[in-house]
């Protein structure tokens, strides 16, 4: 999911196919803090997800404009990658190991009319080691979901984006 929904929001906004894919693996990035016992927290922080790529934008700016739409992207994936994780991230590591976390919770029913309903939970709590998560949580299954129903509606743009991304892929790798 965390490959998948950034790089389809991405070709939604016709960035350019071929720099979206060859950025999209930044997105899984952030995991690889879990080789440090530190799960959510070191890769998770604000100095890889912000500091870093906003120094990478600013250079951009200065000395490389060619790179900007790269740096914007690199921004993006790691960026998308915590927005995800928002169930507990120690976004101020190395300050604290606390976690940042924001909980929304959607409900709908027809009982008596249509309803919906919203609660959201935020704040900060305790680090826990985010060691091992099920493959596919019940949020993960939404967004796929979702993103089935979008594909229905929208199944020309999507048939055209997919088609598009796999001449591209195949392009990769005749090369």
């Amino acid at each position: 999911m965390h490959v998948l929904l950034p790089l389809l929001f991405l070709l939604a906004l016709r960035i350019d196919t071929k720099k979206a894919l060859l950025f999209a693996p930044l997105a899984v990035l952030p995991d690889f803090d879990a080789a440090f016992n530190l799960h959510r927290a070191v890769f998770h922080s604000f100095i890889p997800v912000v500091i870093l790529p906003v120094g990478l934008i600013l250079y951009s700016k200065t000395k490389r404009p060619e790179w900007m739409l790269g740096s914007l992207l690199v921004l993006f994936y790691l960026a998308s990658h915590v927005v995800l994780d928002l169930g507990g991230v120690a976004f101020a590591w190395p300050f604290t190991t606390d976690m940042l976390y924001f909980d929304p919770e959607v409900t709908f029913n027809m009982q008596g009319g249509i309803n919906f309903g919203f609660h959201l939970q935020y704040g900060v709590k305790p680090y826990v080691e985010m060691t091992t998560t099920d493959f596919l949580s019940e949020t993960g299954f939404a967004m796929i979901f979702l993103a089935v129903l979008v594909a229905a509606v929208f199944r020309k743009e999507a048939k055209n984006a997919l088609v598009r991304v796999l001449e591209i892929m195949k392009g990769f790798l005749h090369r």
